[in-house]
């Protein structure tokens, strides 16, 4: 019978990793990547079942934690997992389910955010589907963040969901929002991209509309409408932070 091994990036997710490890209890072996808590995470890990392995993050971001992830794992398959999301019941059959039939297939999971209590609809944290399921070796990721995977696999869309409780206060945001602008604009500048100072606006405007009109933000009320706000600045300052460094390697 083929094994699941679940591999789960932290860092000071003490609040999330309990609860993340108990959602995937149907697997053979639960592995968290470290990279460099300084609360309980690896402690609680740990009593929750998990083997813990401490592994900083390097210049290839979250795409090469998650590549470190697979070379770890014992399982013949692997299934990705944030700390901040939990596999449902209808979910982990269809995993089960998917693993039992055999062949080379991967697997692609429905999530649905969670936000401050709130589960969302639409605009900037609309139900998603991300693929993250995977016989071991037939991954590879790419991306310093936002990463995404490369597969030659059929990929296979899985019954039930996953809620991602991405976000529970606003300074999680904040620090979220500061952390995700300096990757993408240290992207963007060795990528050698370049944005002039009208092209900034217009993008970021193009932003907030797609999120809140044609992605219908506005019907998740005023949190929708604020995050789609929000989403404005986030786009604004990934620019902006671009434009710092490319004047700091020309002083």
């Amino acid at each position: 019978m083929s094994t699941l091994s679940v591999l789960i990036l932290a860092k000071d997710e003490e609040k999330n990793i309990a609860d993340a490890i108990a959602s995937v209890r149907f697997a053979g072996e639960v592995l968290v990547i470290d990279s460099g808590s300084t609360d309980r995470t690896a402690e609680i890990a740990r009593s929750a079942g998990a083997r813990v392995l401490s592994h900083p993050m390097g210049a290839d971001g979250f795409a090469g934690q998650r590549n470190f992830a697979q070379e770890q794992a014992s399982g013949d398959w692997v299934l990705y997992l944030d700390a901040d999301e939990r596999v449902l019941p209808e979910l982990a059959t269809a995993i089960q389910e998917h693993i039992a039939q055999g062949g080379k297939r991967a697997g692609r999971i429905r999530r649905k955010s969670v936000v401050m209590g709130s589960r969302m609809g639409y605009g900037v944290y609309a139900p998603d589907c991300v693929v993250r399921l995977f016989p071991r070796g037939s991954v590879t990721w790419q991306g310093v963040v936002h990463e995404r995977p490369e597969t030659d696999l059929f990929v296979q869309d899985l019954s039930g969901w996953c809620d991602h409780h991405c976000l529970k206060s606003w300074a999680q945001y904040f620090g979220k929002f500061d952390q995700y602008t300096t990757l993408m604009a240290d992207r963007m500048h060795k990528n050698g991209r370049r944005v002039g100072f009208f092209a900034m606006y217009a993008h970021a405007t193009y932003a907030f509309v797609h999120m809140y009109l044609f992605r219908l933000g506005f019907l998740d009320g005023r949190l929708g409408l604020t995050f789609c706000i929000y989403h404005y600045f986030y786009t604004l300052t990934k620019y902006v932070k671009l434009e710092e460094l490319w004047k700091e390697t020309s002083a």
